[in-house]
């Protein structure tokens, strides 16, 4: 069945109610084996890059936004983490006023 809207074969315009409709995600569960969730390793960074510009919190999935406030967002939310003690601040090696976060 092709949508009257956009024209594609599987679209988030399809009705749930018709018979033919099958839902993205689960045709997509259907197809994959379930991956187990892994927790990250100590020393591991707190951020990882995600996309092109998004850096994502490895512990509760947050992310920092870009642009010109990314830094600070960041410094500020690996901050909340250290406080929790689930990360730590590393400054050694580092120019003044940098910070790195790792995991716990």
């Amino acid at each position: 069945m092709i949508c009257a809207y956009c024209g594609k074969g599987r679209c988030v315009h399809l009705d749930p109610e018709d018979d033919q409709y099958v839902a993205p995600v689960e045709a997509k569960l259907a197809t994959q084996p379930a991956k187990p969730v892994e927790k990250p390793r100590a020393g591991t960074s707190l951020f990882q890059l995600v996309g092109l510009h998004d850096l994502e919190c490895v512990l509760c999935r947050w992310i920092a936004p870009p642009g010109p406030y990314q830094p600070i967002l960041r410094i500020q939310h690996g901050r909340v983490h250290v406080r929790d003690g689930t990360a730590v601040e590393v400054r050694q090696g580092l120019p003044a006023g940098a910070v790195r976060f790792e995991v716990k």
